[in-house]
C-alpha cells in the first residue's frame, strides 16, 4: 500500500466515526427536547388570547368558563391557574373546530399527526387562508399548535 491509500483510509475511517457519534448526538439531543417541549407547561399569550375572543367560530367552542379564563388571559389579569386553563381552551376550541368540519379534513389532519410533528404543521399550514381552522391555527401560536398535535396523537 502506498502512503496515500493509508492516508486516504484513515481519513475516511474518522469521517465515518465523527458522522456516526453525531447523528447519535443529535438524536439524543432532539429525543431531550421533545421530551423537554411535552412536559413543558403550555401557554397562551394576551395577544393571542384577544385573537381568539375576537373570532366567533373558535369563541363558538369555548365554555363560559374557558371564555372567562381566555379573557383574564387577554386583559392581562390571569392567575397562573387561568392562564393554564386558557391555553387548555385553546387546545380544546381547536380540536373541536376541527371535528366540527370533519370528513376529510379531520381524516387527513390525524392522518399528517399521526405522520410527524412536521407533516401536521404543513397540512394545517397548507390549508387555505381563509378557512375557520387555518385562522384559528394561526391565532393559536406555536406551544398551543404543538399542544393539539401531542393532544391528537394521544388519542390515536
Amino acid at each position: 500500500m502506498t502512503r496515500n491509500t493509508l492516508r486516504m483510509a484513515a481519513v475516511s475511517a474518522m469521517a465515518a466515526v465523527t458522522l456516526g457519534s453525531g447523528a447519535a448526538l443529535a438524536q439524543a439531543v432532539e429525543a431531550n427536547h421533545v421530551r423537554t417541549a411535552s412536559t413543558a407547561e403550555v401557554s397562551l399569550s394576551a395577544a393571542q388570547a384577544r385573537t381568539f375572543l375576537a373570532n366567533p367560530t373558535v369563541k363558538a367552542e369555548l365554555s363560559t368558563q374557558d371564555v372567562q379564563s381566555v379573557r383574564a388571559v387577554a386583559d392581562g389579569k390571569a392567575t397562573k391557574a387561568q392562564t393554564r386553563g386558557a391555553a387548555s381552551s385553546a387546545v380544546k376550541a381547536l380540536y373541536n373546530l376541527l371535528k366540527r368540519h370533519g370528513g376529510k379534513l379531520y381524516d387527513d389532519a390525524v392522518k399528517a399527526a399521526k405522520a410527524g410533528w412536521g407533516k401536521f404543521r404543513g397540512y394545517m399550514n397548507g390549508l387555505p387562508w381563509y378557512h375557520p381552522v387555518r385562522i384559528a391555527w394561526i391565532a393559536a401560536g406555536g406551544e398551543v399548535q404543538y399542544a393539539l398535535w401531542s393532544y391528537i396523537n394521544s388519542l390515536f
